[in-house]
C-alpha cells in the first residue's frame, strides 16, 4: 500500500515538473502562454524555488532544509527592505511638510540675524580731532555726520583686530595701544609732545591698522612697553607668540611684489628691530636693520617715505635710541641716507616705554 502511494506521488511530481519550468515559473504550453502572458504574471511568483523529491523522506535532507531556510530568509529580508523604504518616504514627506509650514518670521530670523562680529575700539582720531574706531561697520554707520577720515586710512580697508589676535587678548589691545601712543615722543619741528601724540593717533595708528604686518609689529613693541611700565601680569598677551605672528606676516609681505617695498612693511621691520633692541638681542636687531636699509634704498631713500615725513622721523627715532641702547653705530647715517630731518636725542626711558 505504501509503495503504491509513493509511486503515485512520484508520478504527480514528474507531471508538475514537465508542466512548469523552475527557471521561469511559466507554462511550457502555447495555450498557457497565450492565456497568461509574462507581463501579467506577478513578480512574486518568480521567487518560489521548486524542490523535486523521489521519495517523501528526501524532504528531510539537509540540502532541502537549507534551501527552504534560505528562501524564507530572503523573503523576510525583502519585506524588511520594503518596510524601511516606506518609513523613509513617510519621514521625508513629514520633514518637507514641516518645512513648508514653518513661519516666514522664523526663517527670516535664522537667515538674516547672525551673531554680530566682535568689535575692538582703538584710540584712532581723524585729522579734525574726532574719534574713530577700527571696525569698518562702526566707522561707516553714519557717514553724513562723521568727519572724513585721514587719507591714509579708509575705513573699508582697516584690518579688524578681532580677526588677528586670540580672543583672550582682545580686552588688552586698546589700552596697550593707547599707552604706547602716549609714551612715544618723536621730535618734530614746531610740534610739542601733545601735538606729536595727536599726530600718531590721527595718522600713524590709522595707517598701521590697514595692514597686518605693521599691526603685529607695533603691538609687539607696545606690549613690551606696557609690561615694563605695569608689570608682567598686566596682560595675558604672549610676546613670543606675537613675535612669531609678526615675523610670519613680514615674510609673507616680502613675497608680495606690491607689499615688499611698501610703507607698511618698512614700519613693520623697523618696529620688529625696535623690539629686538629692547630685548638686547644685538644679532637679531642687526639683521632687521640691515634688511630695513635695503628696503629703504629700493624706495629711493628716507625722503620718499609716506605719512608726510612721519615715517621717516619714526625710523630715525628708532635708529637713534636702539643704537644708543646697544652701543652700536647709527644705521641711517646722513652720508648714506640724506634727510632733512635729524636723529633725535636718545631718551632711554621713553624708548623703553617708561614715563619721562
Amino acid at each position: 500500500m505504501a509503495n503504491k502511494r509513493a509511486a503515485e506521488l512520484l508520478r504527480n511530481q514528474r507531471a508538475d515538473s514537465r508542466a512548469v519550468s523552475p527557471a521561469t515559473g511559466r507554462s511550457d504550453t502555447s495555450a498557457d502562454s497565450k492565456a497568461s502572458p509574462p507581463q501579467d504574471t506577478p513578480q512574486a511568483q518568480n521567487d518560489f524555488p521548486f524542490l523535486n523529491f523521489s521519495h517523501p523522506s528526501d524532504a528531510k535532507a539537509s540540502n532541502a532544509r537549507k534551501t527552504v531556510r534560505s528562501h524564507v530568509t530572503k523573503q523576510q529580508h525583502q519585506k524588511e527592505q520594503k518596510l524601511q523604504q516606506v518609513r523613509r518616504m513617510k519621514s521625508f514627506q513629514g520633514v518637507a511638510s514641516e518645512s513648508d509650514q514653518r513661519s516666514p518670521r522664523r526663517l527670516h530670523a535664522e537667515t538674516v540675524l547672525p551673531n554680530p562680529p566682535t568689535v575692538i575700539d582703538l584710540p584712532i582720531h581723524n585729522s579734525a580731532g574726532g574719534s574713530s574706531v577700527s571696525s569698518p561697520d562702526r566707522a561707516s554707520a553714519s557717514p553724513s555726520n562723521a568727519t572724513a577720515p585721514s587719507p591714509t586710512c579708509q575705513p573699508q580697508q582697516r584690518v579688524n583686530p578681532a580677526e588677528l589676535y586670540p580672543e583672550a587678548w582682545h580686552p588688552y589691545i586698546p589700552r596697550i595701544i593707547d599707552s604706547y601712543l602716549s609714551n612715544v615722543a618723536l621730535e618734530a619741528h614746531n610740534l610739542d609732545a601733545a601735538d606729536i601724540r595727536e599726530l600718531l593717533r590721527a595718522r600713524f595708528l590709522c595707517f598701521i591698522t590697514t595692514d597686518a604686518a605693521p599691526y603685529y609689529a607695533v603691538m609687539l613693541v607696545a606690549t613690551s612697553h606696557y609690561e615694563r611700565s605695569r608689570g608682567a601680569k598686566a596682560h595675558v598677551i604672549d610676546p613670543l607668540q606675537l613675535r612669531g605672528m609678526a615675523i610670519r606676516e613680514i615674510n609673507r609681505a616680502l613675497r608680495d611684489s606690491v607689499r615688499a617695498t611698501s610703507d607698511h612693511l618698512i614700519a613693520a621691520v623697523a618696529h620688529l628691530a625696535c623690539f629686538e633692541a629692547l630685548c638686547c638681542n644685538r644679532n637679531a636687531f642687526n639683521t632687521h636693520m640691515t634688511g630695513l636699509l635695503r628696503i629703504v634704498s629700493m624706495r629711493g631713500g628716507l625722503p620718499t617715505l609716506g605719512l608726510n615725513g612721519l615715517l621717516e622721523r619714526l625710523l630715525l627715532w628708532i635708529d637713534a635710541n636702539a643704537t644708543h641702547l646697544l652701543g652700536t653705530r647709527l644705521y641711517f647715517d646722513k652720508a648714506a641716507f640724506p634727510t632733512t630731518a635729524v636723529h633725535p636725542r636718545p631718551n632711554a626711558r621713553r624708548f623703553a616705554g617708561e614715563a619721562a
